[in-house]
């Protein structure tokens, strides 16, 4: 467990848990926004295993713990150890940020509003239309609840290899959202059909992610469409190869680090209560991910 040396006994720690965590950028672009404010807070990296978790959890409570975000493996295995669950992170059975509130620990999902965040400018263009979503994961699960909640689509189809993984997450949704018809695609001629009608495809899988980058999360077979909107979770690297091909045939395109602004942004106001300046925010993670000796 890092967590930078404090100036000061009365900053409040945040930071992010995980297991094999060190490439996060979340430190940086926390750090920098903290700065930014002057605020006496420090936010570092909790890398530990599954069974560091109780010890690390407890101490969250008594020690000057603001709150914490959660990544790969434990934001699941981690809502058993907190006292509250939002509303958004029970119905999507995942947490992502933790808040303390005088040692009563509140888990929340903020990955719903990178992804509301995202796609706001264009909801228009979603409301009643196709949505097609790769992968069957966690943050698979918060952009379904945020694009069904939020955007109100006709269809939305989910493309999975382990089709048991697609329809978990459709039997947990459709009931949700009865308006909102949930297929799960299988075929390669599935895809590539609904593909031609879908006003919106969405990569939540880490396909793609460096150093994998010439990785996609579809076969070379299936063609996107012009003007389509193509939205690439994956924020490193900035532009990937799907979000390439996406333009190639001049498809409009979004990538990750809006997702993870918009996620931060919201754990952050939540942490602090304060405006978030996403400018430096998003100056600070530009640098990082255009500098080539970055990982």
């Amino acid at each position: 467990m890092n967590i930078p040396k404090l100036a000061a006994e009365q900053k409040k720690h945040l930071g992010i848990i995980g297991c094999q965590i060190s490439h996060s950028l979340s430190p940086v672009m926390h750090n920098t926004v903290i700065q930014t404010l002057n605020l006496p807070m420090v936010y570092g990296v909790m890398d530990v295993t599954e069974e560091m978790l109780p010890s690390l959890i407890s101490s969250m409570r008594s020690l000057h713990f603001r709150g914490a975000n959660v990544t790969i493996p434990y934001k699941q295995i981690i809502m058993k150890y907190l006292d509250e669950i939002s509303e958004e992170a029970e119905k999507i059975g995942a947490v992502n940020t933790i808040v303390n509130n005088n040692g009563r620990l509140i888990g929340h999902n903020t990955d719903v509003w990178g992804v509301y965040l995202s796609l706001q400018p264009y909801t228009n263009e979603i409301k009643n239309n196709h949505v097609i979503i790769f992968g069957a994961g966690g943050a698979t699960k918060a952009t379904v609840f945020a694009v069904a909640k939020f955007f109100s689509p006709r269809y939305i189809s989910i493309v999975n290899r382990t089709a048991e993984k697609a329809h978990q997450i459709i039997n947990h949704f459709s009931p949700q959202y009865r308006l909102t018809k949930f297929s799960h695609l299988e075929t390669e001629s599935d895809i590539q059909r609904e593909i031609e009608v879908a006003a919106l495809v969405i990569n939540t899988t880490s396909v793609g992610m460096k150093p994998n980058i010439h990785a996609m999360p579809i076969s070379p077979n299936i063609v996107l469409q012009k003007n389509q909107l193509v939205f690439d979770i994956v924020y490193n690297p900035v532009e990937t190869s799907f979000l390439k091909l996406a333009k190639s045939v001049e498809a409009r395109t979004i990538g990750g680090v809006e997702m993870l602004l918009g996620q931060g942004a919201r754990a952050f106001e939540l942490w602090t209560h304060q405006e978030f300046p996403m400018s430096a925010a998003r100056a600070v993670l530009t640098q990082e991910l255009t500098n080539p000796n970055g990982e």
